[in-house]
């Protein structure tokens, strides 16, 4: 990160993501549920259109300010990011608060059962990064960035050509054929987030990310309540110096509570506000499951819908790719699961 940006600018950063995602109700996991069980496309399409926008917007920014000290989200594409995507899909849907950003999102909206969802995140991931001796050394190919692979302007186009047959695709799957307008809120949501992320890895030199939040938390609770888990001899990936990152300095914790701020506020401005609702026992089981699973599956597959799906596909990274690949199918079986048992 830039030293010379203040640390509060995090967290205003997170509020205007918070405030975006709540104002627009845009979510990723409700974009997953149409395309899957209405073959409503115009969410999922606006999706693409996000991810065009951070796409270009991050090759400008790695054109013409090339820093050493800026840092994309690319990791290898491996088994442990399948596996991680495929139950983080299921968990997306069997959760009330959508995916992770969802769950921050509802939390911020003040509806009670992402408070368990939230718990159960933090859970899920601290056991990941308790078993990441278990996962962490199957098997892995390099590390690959279409940027570095074919330069930076091949890589830009070919990867638009490739998000613009997937619209193609969609808008013919879609069955209403509902044209994506820039009026539309999603697409004002999807440009809207593009532009967020691309100002983190323009100004704070990293994109966007949540997953690393969980278990930085949920050690967090282990010292605070002083359980008996020795959390110093995990071999986790995220290295001793980021865990050990006061709370006021940490760069995705200062974003995550900013994010809850920013739906907050939405919330707070809303004349119609939703926050007493009934919890019944079988929706608190199932979406206590769902976030244990996203927050084991988030940490498993280098990041989640945000620094995985989002940020990882904005960097240029293959393993973006392959996590929405593995996260659709996941989506799929989700949803079935959804549709027999919780609803």
């Amino acid at each position: 990160m830039d030293s010379e940006l203040p640390l509060w600018g995090l967290l205003v950063f997170g509020v205007l993501l918070g405030a975006t995602l709540n104002y627009f109700q845009y979510g990723f996991s409700s974009s997953f549920r149409a395309l899957l069980t209405q073959r409503n496309t115009l969410a999922a399409r606006s999706l693409l259109i996000m991810l065009g926008v951070a796409i270009g917007l991050f090759t400008l920014i790695q054109a013409f300010d090339p820093s050493t000290e800026r840092t994309l989200l690319i990791s290898p594409v491996s088994m442990a990011v399948a596996v991680g995507a495929f139950i983080f899909g299921i968990g997306m849907q069997l959760n009330h608060g959508g995916c992770t950003s969802g769950t921050l999102n509802r939390t911020g909206q003040l509806q009670p059962l992402s408070f368990a969802s939230l718990l159960a995140l933090i859970v899920g991931a601290t056991l990941a990064a308790y078993s990441f001796d278990d996962w962490n050394d199957w098997p892995k190919l390099e590390s690959y960035a279409w940027q570095f692979e074919f330069g930076i302007w091949t890589g830009l186009l070919l990867q638009l050509g490739l998000l613009f047959i997937l619209y193609k695709v969609l808008w013919k799957l879609d069955a209403n054929s509902q044209r994506l307008t820039i009026k539309h809120p999603f697409f004002a949501a999807g440009v809207l987030l593009a532009f967020l992320n691309a100002g983190l890895f323009a100004f704070y030199l990293a994109p966007w990310s949540i997953a690393s939040v969980f278990p930085y938390w949920g050690i967090g609770l282990i010292e605070v309540f002083d359980l008996p888990i020795d959390w110093s001899f995990w071999n986790y990936s995220m290295n001793q110096t980021q865990l050990e990152t006061p709370f006021w300095e940490h760069r995705v914790n200062l974003m995550a509570i900013g994010l809850i701020g920013g739906a907050l506020l939405v919330t707070l401005m809303q004349k119609q506000r939703n926050w007493q609702q009934p919890i019944e026992l079988k929706h608190l089981a199932w979406n206590s499951l769902g976030g244990l699973i996203m927050g084991y599956g988030a940490v498993m597959a280098s990041g989640c819908n945000i620094g995985a799906l989002f940020s990882g596909i904005a960097s240029g990274s293959l393993h973006g790719w392959e996590w929405l690949f593995f996260a659709l199918i996941g989506n799929a079986i989700g949803v079935k699961i959804r549709a027999r048992w919780i609803e």
